[in-house]
């Protein structure tokens, strides 16, 4: 008996539209791409931030959109609290190559993806990483950090800090000796667990000097105030000029009243010399 052999059928052939990774594992480290096309390298251990730059390409983006309208080539920026550097790789991309993003970081878990981060965009011109808190008083600093919530190092304030296994010590410098020759700073965005007051005090030699300087910064009163009067500190930023005050907000800035920060729990602020729309 024979068998009739028929030559295989023709299926067409439909185009797939190429998809594009943007997550990549590499073992004891992640990098994946922000929506903006940056690279970035990721603590995969990190449940706080590391899920979310990874599944969508975003961080704070309500945050991200306010400094890449604020920054223009060439801007000179500060920034306390780097962490794995989202907002640093946006800054440095508003900012040109003309300009300069200055990273404070103390954590040592998140210094080398923040700088291979840096790198592997080609940001090294732009962007130095100063491995150092930032403080009101130079000297060695207690530092804890939390394995599974990578943003959440802070400057420790008691020796056994409770929910934060790791502790170390780390360097505390002031901004304005580390960049005393820096003319002025267009720009300073701070996200350092509470200690905002204790860095922006050790810059206010680069805050008088810097007329146009926008703040944009992590407002915590509870975290704040552990560590200082946050009326004082209000009375001080206005005090500087900066007695324009805007929440950041996912639909704007909405204005502040004056004396309305002690009652605020958690924001995002903005503080100018003059009104910024």
């Amino acid at each position: 008996m024979f068998r009739r052999i028929f030559p295989p059928r023709k299926v067409p052939v439909r185009a797939v539209p190429a998809q594009r990774d943007t997550y990549c594992f590499l073992g004891n480290r992640a990098v994946a791409l922000t929506h903006s096309g940056l690279k970035i390298f990721l603590d995969v251990r990190d449940i706080g931030m590391t899920p979310h730059i990874a599944l969508s390409g975003e961080w704070e983006r309500h945050v991200e959109r306010l400094l890449r309208r604020l920054l223009t080539p060439g801007a000179q920026v500060v920034e306390v609290g780097a962490s794995m550097g989202y907002h640093t790789l946006a800054m440095a991309q508003a900012v040109g190559p003309g300009g300069h993003v200055h990273s404070f970081e103390a954590n040592p878990r998140v210094l080398a993806l923040l700088r291979d981060s840096v790198a592997v965009n080609g940001f090294n011109g732009r962007v130095t990483v100063h491995e150092a808190a930032a403080v009101a008083e130079p000297g060695p600093i207690a530092f804890a950090v939390h394995p599974s919530h990578i943003g959440s190092g802070h400057v420790a304030l008691a020796e056994n800090v409770a929910g934060y296994p790791e502790r170390f010590e780390a360097r505390g410098v002031r901004i304005d000796d580390v960049l005393h020759e820096m003319p002025e700073a267009h720009l300073m965005r701070l996200d350092c667990e509470g200690s905002e007051p204790q860095a922006l005090r050790g810059a206010e030699a680069l805050i008088r000097r810097s007329p146009d300087l926008i703040l944009v910064t992590e407002w915590d009163t509870h975290m704040m105030g552990a560590r200082e009067d946050v009326g004082a500190f209000e009375a001080w930023l206005h005090g500087l000029g900066l007695t324009h005050v805007q929440e950041i907000t996912g639909r704007g800035l909405r204005p502040v009243a004056a004396g309305g920060l002690v009652g605020l729990t958690h924001a995002d602020l903005l503080f100018s010399r003059r009104p910024v729309g």
